[in-house]
């Protein structure tokens, strides 16, 4: 349906608004959308932008325009960055994501600079505020994500467990629990799976996971943070320092792997192995 509503519809700038809690999934359904091959070959311009409740108005647009010209092209200091992007945006069709956006005086300034003209250009908006949703809405009605059936949530957690195996019976009971307080929330679901997935398959090590999820109330990002945690604290000893390593970089930035595989290395976190070469050492701690 956002396939749709992004390709066809409206030769008017429209807006695609996609609210929910905290780990309900906003940001992946936005990126799977962003990345459909009908989407990318649809628009001229393709441009991504999480924004974040902190945030820098003159940076973030710098980061857009970088993204609409190359990041090759140099700008002054007291270039007005607004100005000339609305000008690499005019006669374009354009497609923008602005990514957690907290409020309307951040959607006001952001949009500011995209050109309105009948082009089928679209933005796509995620928050977990409604009101931003309903402000910068146009002709679409926003989005809002429901959570997971608890069925759902057991799906998950059991695919990403045991694979194409089925849960042994001795397991069912307390994870179909781990599910039900994962409160229908994607994220918390696939962080717990990911715990569990790599724990000896006993009933007395779940019923520690349950104990632990049940202690989170889940309603807010606090919440779902401290499941992150969670799932930090049951990484293997030896990621733990590369999983770590990545918060030295700000928030929301994009890390070249290239680069994090000099920096994990120069730190000692990666050593080529007589099985594994440095690349595929980086591959399993990434999948993990």
């Amino acid at each position: 349906m956002i396939i749709r509503k992004l390709t066809s519809g409206s030769a008017d700038l429209d807006v695609i608004s996609i609210t929910g809690m905290p780990g309900s999934g906003k940001t992946t359904l936005a990126h799977k959308v962003y990345n459909d091959k009908s989407v990318s070959s649809h628009f001229d311009i393709r441009v991504w932008c999480t924004v974040g409740h902190e945030y820098d108005e003159k940076k973030l647009l710098h980061k857009i325009l970088n993204q609409v010209t190359g990041p090759d092209l140099k700008f002054s200091e007291d270039v007005e960055v607004a100005d000339m992007l609305w000008r690499q945006l005019f006669g374009k069709r354009y497609l923008i994501v602005l990514d957690d956006v907290w409020d309307n005086t951040t959607w006001d300034e952001l949009t500011r600079p995209f050109p309105e003209f009948e082009k089928r250009s679209r933005i796509i908006l995620t928050t977990r505020e409604k009101k931003v949703a309903l402000h910068g809405k146009r002709n679409t009605d926003p989005i809002n994500l429901r959570t997971l059936r608890s069925e759902e949530s057991w799906e998950l957690l059991e695919k990403r467990s045991f694979g194409k195996e089925s849960c042994p019976d001795e397991l069912f009971d307390v994870g179909k629990e781990i599910a039900e307080n994962c409160k229908g929330l994607p994220l918390v679901a696939d962080l717990i799976a990911g715990v569990i997935a790599g724990l000896e398959k006993k009933k007395t090590l779940w019923l520690e996971v349950q104990n632990d999820l049940n202690s989170f109330i889940l309603n807010s990002e606090v919440e779902v943070l401290k499941v992150i945690g969670l799932s930090c604290e049951h990484l293997p000893d030896h990621v733990k320092p590369s999983f770590l390593y990545l918060a030295s970089f700000p928030k929301a930035d994009e890390i070249p792997i290239y680069f994090l595989k000099e920096v994990w290395c120069a730190e000692g976190f990666v050593e080529h192995t007589e099985m594994k070469s440095v690349e595929e050492v980086m591959m399993f701690i990434w999948i993990i």
